[in-house]
């Protein structure tokens, strides 16, 4: 069975479960991220009841986590709807997670196009990135 691993901004949590359904429904294993756990345990997809919530200590336990997750998957779906009025919007973290799924030789899907002008998109392109524009159709590992 195929394995994906999902990454999103905390914003985007909330449709990230819903895309965790869709693919299962499809027969893929899907694992998210240690805090979009938490988020979806207690059904609230309100960033600002958990963001600062946890210790330095306690995020950098949460990245490794997240880590082996994408370690042992086959693929990772990067969920990146507007932020800010930034379309396609990837953080920080997600980019660091894209930079992990390069260097382990996994597919990397994208669920929507990201911005011309974003400042990661050469990045991006060079790790051969697939846009599927929300159709999981398009999911092939």
């Amino acid at each position: 069975m195929t394995k994906i691993f999902l990454c999103a901004s905390m914003n985007f949590y909330k449709e990230l479960v819903q895309v965790e359904t869709d693919l299962i429904a499809k027969g893929f294993e899907v694992d998210i991220p240690v805090s979009a756990k938490t988020m979806k345990a207690k059904n609230d997809f309100v960033v600002e009841n958990f963001k600062g919530r946890t210790t330095s200590l306690q995020k950098g336990l949460y990245i490794k986590e997240n880590f082996d997750n994408i370690a042992s998957s086959d693929a990772i779906l990067v969920i990146n709807n507007e932020k800010n009025g930034i379309l396609g919007y990837i953080g920080p973290n997600v980019l660091m997670e894209i930079g992990l799924a390069f260097h382990l030789n996994k597919k990397i899907f994208v669920w929507n196009q990201f911005s011309d002008d974003a400042a990661y998109k050469d990045e991006l392109l060079a790790l051969d990135v697939r846009v599927i524009n929300q159709d999981l159709d398009k999911i092939h590992v």
